[in-house]
């Protein structure tokens, strides 16, 4: 574990985020951090069930469980284990395992914003923590849940993967709140971990409420042949959103990043995905969609900077507001430093043609039915490598978005 002064990370406690609308972290509190190992389905909050209803998540299939600051986890004996994948909350393996200790902490500075510096100082390190032996292909998705069931509470989580040479892993996560809980911000940390060869999935689902402010932090290290694929969506109304997840490729390494947003009621998303391009022949595609409707404004970020030759990269910005009060703002940037990269983007921002609905009621569709059809397929991204049940899982997820947009 990088160790950094409390001194040094205090003085952050007070550094806005470059983008995003400040928090008063001062106006929430945080329950005290518990953990506990699990067997049963009856062991599972309530809470965290209705959460999980909100995303589709079946949370009888996790294996971290988060509520609030209590963190839940399986015995793995049967499932996963027989694999040898070891997941626990991120602060027994920061006691337990080696490698805990060696990774945390590296790939993102606490000292970057208030948000990093809270997480770290006031954060309890809960989290989880899954890491995925040498070579071994884990066939079924590694489902985990967070919820917070009060409101004006922060949440924080420190979440590390680590997925060993040649092994690749499908990690799926689920945060929300039950109906009722209006006020919050949720802090996450992420650092994953892609060695050489090995591969890494990771679908990330938020369903959150008006009065939410959320703050995640992920930075991602893809080694020699590795690859990474994120799928991130959210279509739920919050406060604000704030996260611009950086990815480092080396050498023939690869990333797909896609993004979904929803934006709805009063919302401040701004959402986007970095790409640095560290090795020859690494590659990145950023992809985002955006739909934005009642006074929400939603800004889709994208960045991918090539250090060396041979490398390439590419990014896909498109957005379609569905209300005039609405407000889409595409950001792509590209930046090569080495002759020989080939980066190039796109972006385009519109709303639904008229021409479009019109044929639709021509074949019956009522108009919203048709707005719905319209809106549904421009959501639709094929992403590679996703297992069936979780593309099921997002198509349904879809579905519900379209179906909350126009009835």
């Amino acid at each position: 574990m990088v160790k950094y002064s409390p001194e040094e990370v205090e003085k952050a406690l007070y550094k806005p985020s470059t983008y995003g609308p400040d928090v008063d972290l001062g106006l929430y509190t945080s329950d005290s951090v518990k953990t506990a190992e699990i067997s049963g389905r009856d062991e599972i909050p309530i809470e965290a069930r209705k959460a999980g209803e909100r995303f589709g998540i079946n949370v009888d299939l996790a294996m971290y469980i988060q509520v609030d600051e209590s963190a839940l986890y399986r015995s793995l004996e049967r499932t996963l284990g027989k694999y040898g994948v070891k997941i626990m909350p991120t602060r027994l393996a920061l006691e337990k395992s080696d490698l805990g200790r060696e990774v945390s902490w590296r790939l993102i500075d606490p000292r970057s914003d208030k948000y990093t510096a809270s997480a770290y100082l006031h954060g309890g390190e809960v989290g989880y923590f899954i890491y995925v032996p040498r070579g071994v292909r884990v066939p079924i998705p590694i489902y985990t849940c967070l919820a917070i069931t009060s409101n004006r509470r922060i949440q924080y989580a420190h979440n590390i993967v680590f997925v060993d040479e040649g092994a690749e892993a499908h990690v799926v996560t689920g945060c929300a709140v039950p109906h009722g809980v209006r006020e919050g911000v949720h802090i996450g940390i992420s650092e994953f971990y892609v060695s050489r060869n090995a591969r890494l999935t990771f679908t990330m689902m938020h369903a959150w409420a008006e009065g939410m402010h959320i703050r995640p932090r992920t930075a991602v290290r893809v080694e020699e042949g590795g690859e990474y694929v994120s799928y991130y969506i959210i279509y739920s109304p919050v406060a604000s959103l704030q996260t611009y997840p950086r990815v480092e490729l080396s050498t023939g390494a690869k990333a797909y990043l896609v993004s979904i947003i929803a934006g709805s009621s009063n919302g401040i998303y701004d959402q986007g995905s970095a790409a640095i391009l560290q090795g020859k022949n690494s590659s990145a595609e950023v992809v985002s969609r955006a739909v934005a409707s009642g006074y929400s404004e939603i800004y889709a970020r994208g960045s991918i900077e090539a250090f060396e030759a041979e490398s390439k990269g590419h990014i896909e910005c498109l957005g379609l507001l569905i209300s005039e009060n609405a407000l889409i703002s595409s950001i792509p940037v590209i930046t090569s430093r080495k002759p020989g990269a080939i980066l190039t983007h796109e972006a385009a921002i519109g709303m639904i043609a008229e021409k479009e609905i019109q044929y639709l009621m021509s074949k019956g569709f009522t108009e919203d039915e048709a707005k719905s059809v319209l809106v549904r397929g421009f959501m639709s991204i094929e992403v590679p490598g996703i297992p069936l049940t979780v593309k099921r899982e997002v198509e349904r997820l879809l579905d519900r978005i379209t179906r909350s947009a126009f009835g």
